[in-house]
């Protein structure tokens, strides 16, 4: 039975949605006092129902701020923006009826359009844009960006299918042409067809992974790309595997937990027990939030690597681990195996809080 880490306290808590008061010249007609007292008020009942909200903390302050930067860049035709305003429309109907104790809803929403108007009229410095743009980065991987929401329900249900998860790597065009394959073993031929442009894009994201506490299995899982470059798939799929195992045992089950607090974990539960749990409680990707959405996307094709059982007709690191065999090495599982480590990585990177941001902090 696999022990598994502590969940890890979140940073400090975050108000939703604040605006700063705008600057009012003496004439100004707009009375806000009632309506800061009003914003106070549910501030202070958000900051408790945010703490059964601990995966978002992180993210809530700048949901508003990114919406606008995904507007302003990318069009409301963007999934990233669609999803982003179904979030910003699920905390007002939340907040709304508290608000209308205090005053007019109509007055409320007025005054928000008024500040939109302004916001969207004021010349931000080019830095400042670069950095609300890269906050889409919360919500979904660089190489899913401008597929649409069949498609990316369709990922969720092949990284479950294939054993596999396609965040961060490879790139937009190779997930695309996985999309129309009706078979795994078309899928897993196309990726082997394209593997050192799979290898090429998991290396490239790999440079992203810079958190002191991930770099030691960096390295190891560059050396696993070399090996598979090199035509060692039994090596290079033993260095993956380890990597999983690794990230899993280290740091993977507190982040499933802390990214996951309602679901129910089984007392002990090990590597499996704690990722089905998560899977079971998605209920087939019904109603996944946008914050949601991307740990999905790498925790969908865990479960069958670290599931139990004889055989497999995917990777498997259990089986590869601890009854190895020509069946449990096959070429085809090099890839898969890479790119569910390398998006656990990726993922544990962002969630991992950095000695710099303790010292912030505090």
């Amino acid at each position: 039975m696999n022990n598994e880490d502590t969940p890890d306290a979140d940073d400090g808590e975050e108000d939703f949605d604040q605006e700063a008061e705008p600057q009012q010249d003496a004439g100004a007609d707009i009375d806000l006092s009632g309506f800061m007292k009003s914003a106070r008020q549910t501030a202070a009942w958000l900051n408790s129902i945010d703490k059964m909200l601990e995966p978002a903390r992180r993210q809530i302050r700048a949901l508003e701020s990114t919406r606008r930067a995904i507007d302003s860049v990318m069009g409301p035709g963007n999934v990233v923006y669609q999803a982003a305003l179904d979030a910003q429309r699920q905390y007002r109907a939340i907040a709304a009826p508290v608000l209308a104790l205090q005053s007019d809803l109509s007055d409320i929403y007025d005054w928000h359009r008024r500040i939109d108007d302004v916001v969207r009229s004021v010349s931000l410095p080019r830095a400042l844009l670069d950095q609300l743009a890269a906050a889409a980065a919360f919500f979904l991987p660089a190489n899913l960006s401008g597929l649409d929401t069949e498609d990316l329900y369709t990922i969720l249900d092949l990284g479950e299918d294939d054993g596999l998860s396609l965040a961060w790597a490879p790139r937009t065009e190779i997930v695309k042409a996985l999309l129309p394959l009706s078979t795994r073993e078309e899928r897993y031929a196309l990726l082997t067809e394209r593997r050192d442009d799979v290898l090429d894009d998991v290396d490239a994201s790999l440079q992203i992974v810079t958190h002191p506490e991930l770099t030691d299995m960096v390295t190891i899982l560059s050396a696993a790309t070399r090996t598979a470059r090199a035509d060692f798939s039994e090596g290079a799929q033993a260095l993956a595997g380890n990597v999983l195992e690794t990230a899993m045992k280290r740091h993977g089950n507190a982040w499933i937990r802390r990214t996951f607090p309602q679901v129910f974990y089984p007392p002990r539960a090990g590597h499996h027990g704690t990722i089905g749990s998560a899977l079971d409680d998605a209920d087939d990707w019904g109603d996944l939030t946008l914050l949601q959405f991307k740990h999905f996307l790498v925790l969908a094709g865990m479960r069958s690597a670290f599931g139990p059982g004889a055989t497999q007709d995917t990777f498997n690191r259990h089986l590869s681990a601890h009854q190895a065999s020509p069946d449990a090495y096959r070429p085809e599982f090099v890839l898969p195996a890479i790119l569910l480590a390398h998006a656990l990585l990726r993922a544990l990177n962002q969630d991992l809080t950095r000695p710099d941001d303790e010292e912030d902090d505090a």
